[in-house]
């Protein structure tokens, strides 16, 4: 009895602690500081030797996408109080897997964009770093029919791999 009346105050003391304490939590597990207010997406040109004319538009809008949905700032078109800009540098197809004759029987398409990430409030957070991602698929399909799907893939996981370190500190 005496444990659950210690349980209970140890509760009551934590619900009471005040909100200054916990301005950067969530349950979501979004960490962005609460000053900041919206973000900012440049459009990212695609500089890679082999290019998708889709990916630029693809890549900025899966971004922009994925902070509008996931956090409670606001997009705006330029200056926000985070800001990506960036290029695409990678767009290649490998074969990874070979069979005995020298015939690939799994390709790789390997995206790799370069971003950089500026908080004029935290200039602490800044980077300019690269992201990259790979989906392998069989050899013997059509990639031109599988090009917009594979893209998406990548796409979305260099997304998640920037919001990790943005909005979750990983």
């Amino acid at each position: 009895m005496a444990w659950n009346k210690f349980l209970l105050a140890l509760m009551a003391f934590g619900f009471s602690l005040p909100s200054c304490f916990l301005k950067n939590y969530s349950l979501s597990g979004v960490n962005i500081p609460e000053d900041v207010r919206n973000f900012s997406v440049a459009f990212f040109p695609n500089e890679a030797t082999l290019v998708n004319p889709q990916l630029s538009n693809l890549f900025t809008e899966k971004l922009r996408s994925k902070f509008v949905g996931e956090t409670r700032l606001d997009l705006v078109s330029q200056d926000g109080d985070f800001r990506f800009s960036g290029t695409i540098r990678e767009y290649r197809i490998d074969p990874v897997a070979v069979q005995n004759n020298a015939t690939a029987t799994q390709n790789r398409l390997q995206i790799g964009i370069q971003v950089k990430f500026e908080s004029p409030l935290h200039p602490e957070l800044n980077f300019d770093d690269p992201f990259s991602f790979f989906v392998d698929y069989d050899a013997n399909q059509n990639f031109q029919s599988l090009e917009r799907s594979l893209s998406d893939q990548v796409c979305d996981q260099i997304v998640q791999q920037i919001f990790n370190r943005v909005a979750l500190n990983w």
